[in-house]
């Protein structure tokens, strides 16, 4: 179901030169496999006779037993094609290769050094079985091809840091190719004579491990993973590769549970909270050398910015000052303006200025009521009306004033919005969507608070107002308070929570747009977390945004890509203004 499919990896119980044992074996993990829903399942290097019964392969006796209990194990399978290792005489001599078996028989043979023509083909060959799947031998340098998943049969001895190298390195693959890899390793059930098979299973999507069994480990294992084909060919729609002719399998099953589906609730941020720490430190350095380089470039002497006490505007004011610490520029090189309107809040004003102050910025306060009645009064609105002319007048009125400011002091205006607002278009054309550089542009909203949490240990004497920023409602603060003297305007109640957005915006940029499969996604990331009607009601909203405000997107300034979305019309995200995204809204 929405072209996902589940891949199985298996190190199973070995025994050297016992093939019947051997596929006895396999036959047990691969019902099981095909059991938990696996339509692909791949098995080591040798897998039928075990690799470690060197001269034994020379036997005539041996190899005709490993070829009668391959045939037996072939003989159980379904459409789930399965992968694995024997040694087979081929023209007099014995070769050791990987064979694919499908539906009762062995499909075909990749051979090392074969003639690429049936049943014997080269390494890298691909197989078509609804799902693109290349065979390789562990060790050798995969070729480049139209696969969604490369599948690698391996029986090493096992040494110290093998494990690592080889995540590394299948992950790496995994990465460059935009593809799925999966790995299986012989096990120590093989031999402890004078080496060690280390048994180790790995499966990695597009620069992620999503399952992982590490060496060495003892007795058997297996590990599953839903890999979304449709997102990997999205991906490899832009990568240059080889004109390839699979060949065709019977069709293997798709799975709908999504229980092995790398399915993050926060695709933006690291899945290991140990790696949170980097994450937030490499985010900082792309925004202040791209910010500090724009400023040394441009030749300004200042750095301006509107500050609200929000998420957005105190990252980015966060940013300026690590910007001014590494480039060794004095503080108060940042211009730091609060101006409060008409729903400005005690709580957010006090923050922004007690931040920027504390961090040496210059600060200026201008009230923007009077200016914004005044212009109500010349186009003839009524101030008790309280429409979008009432709340766009005054993120105008904020950004003429920064953009003055900027000119009278030889300065730049560094913009605050996030790649959520971008993308939903929750901003005014000429007011907050524009700067003249944009530092927060590819950083999502649900992503904040962390690197804000981040930076709470590494500015002395911030952490009390910065978690006060956290914990402060998101609001434009456009729309007077309510009774209570508090925010009134609460953009999540309006739009529904970010995380929903952002996870929608994540695989929407990365080739999963069908609305039911976004639906069905989000289903399982949240599970219990939101009603279904909420998450139907968001995603409807997001679409419908995320396309009829393309035109701010079009005309929005310059900004760095601290993220790994970028939805840039110069070059990352072109697409008209004047798109109707009906076929998303059906």
């Amino acid at each position: 179901m929405f072209s996902i499919n589940r891949i199985a990896a298996v190190s199973p119980e070995l025994r050297s030169a016992d093939p019947f044992f051997n596929c006895q074996s396999m036959i047990s993990a691969y019902h099981e496999a095909v059991g938990q829903g696996a339509g692909i399942v791949i098995f080591p290097a040798m897998a039928v006779t075990g690799k470690s019964c060197a001269v034994l392969l020379k036997q005539p006796y041996l190899l005709e037993s490993a070829a009668a209990a391959a045939g037996n194990f072939a003989a159980v399978t379904g459409t789930a094609p399965a992968v694995f290792g024997m040694p087979k005489v081929i023209d007099g001599r014995m070769h050791e290769v990987i064979a694919v078996a499908q539906s009762g028989r062995i499909a075909a043979y990749v051979v090392k050094n074969a003639a690429d023509h049936a049943p014997f083909f080269a390494p890298g060959k691909v197989f078509d079985a609804g799902v693109r799947f290349s065979v390789n031998f562990a060790g050798d340098m995969p070729v480049n091809s139209p696969a969604h998943i490369h599948l690698f049969c391996g029986a090493e001895a096992e040494v110290p840091g093998m494990w690592r190298d080889n995540r590394d390195f299948y992950r790496s693959l995994s990465k460059q190719w935009n593809c799925a890899v999966a790995a299986s390793f012989a096990g120590s059930g093989e031999s402890t004579g004078d080496q060690l098979y280390g048994g180790a299973l790995l499966i990695c999507s597009q620069g992620k491990v999503v399952a992982a069994r590490p060496s060495p480990a003892r007795g058997s294992g297996i590990v599953y993973a839903d890999i979304d084909r449709e997102r990997i060919g999205a991906a490899m729609l832009d990568r240059e590769m080889p004109c390839v002719e699979p060949l065709k399998l019977d069709t293997a099953c798709e799975v709908d549970d999504l229980r092995y589906f790398d399915n993050p609730a926060h695709p933006f941020l690291p899945d290991d909270p140990s790696e949170f720490e980097d994450f937030c430190r490499e985010t900082f350095a792309l925004q202040t050398i791209g910010l500090g380089e724009r400023f040394l470039r441009c030749g300004a002497k200042r750095l301006v910015i509107g500050i609200s006490g929000g998420l957005d505007s105190t990252l980015a004011l966060v940013a300026m000052a690590m910007v001014c610490r590494e480039y060794l520029l004095p503080m108060d090189t940042i211009l730091a303006v609060t101006m409060p309107g008409f729903g400005t809040t005690g709580r957010t004003k006090s923050n922004a200025v007690k931040l920027a102050e504390l961090l040496g910025a210059e600060v200026r306060e201008i009230l923007i009521g009077k200016s914004c009645l005044q212009h109500f009064e010349d186009i003839g609105h009524d101030p008790e009306k309280t429409d979008s002319v009432y709340e766009n007048s005054q993120a105008r009125e904020r950004t003429q004033i920064l953009m003055d400011l900027a000119n009278a002091v030889n300065g730049i205006v560094v913009g605050t919005g996030d790649l959520s607002e971008i993308a939903l278009g929750w901003s005014t054309f000429n007011g907050d969507q524009m700067a003249m550089y944009s530092i927060n542009s590819a950083i999502p909203k649900s992503n904040i608070a962390c690197l804000l949490e981040y930076a709470a240990g590494i500015l002395p004497g911030s952490a009390e107002i910065l978690r006060d920023v956290i914990d402060t409602p998101v609001s434009p603060e456009l729309l007077p308070l309510d009774a209570n003297g508090e925010i009134a305007q609460k953009t999540e109640v309006i739009l529904g929570a970010y995380e929903l957005h952002d996870y929608y915006l994540w695989h929407f940029t990365h080739g999963v747009s069908a609305p039911e499969k976004l639906l069905a996604l989000a289903k399982h990331a949240f599970a219990g977390k939101y009603p279904d009607k909420e998450l139907l009601r968001v995603r409807d909203l997001f679409i419908r945004r995320f396309f009829t405000q393309q035109f701010k997107r079009t005309a929005g300034p310059d900004g760095i890509q601290a993220g790994v979305v970028s939805l840039s019309a110069r070059g990352a995200w072109m697409m008209p203004s004047d798109i109707n995204g009906n076929l998303w809204r059906r």
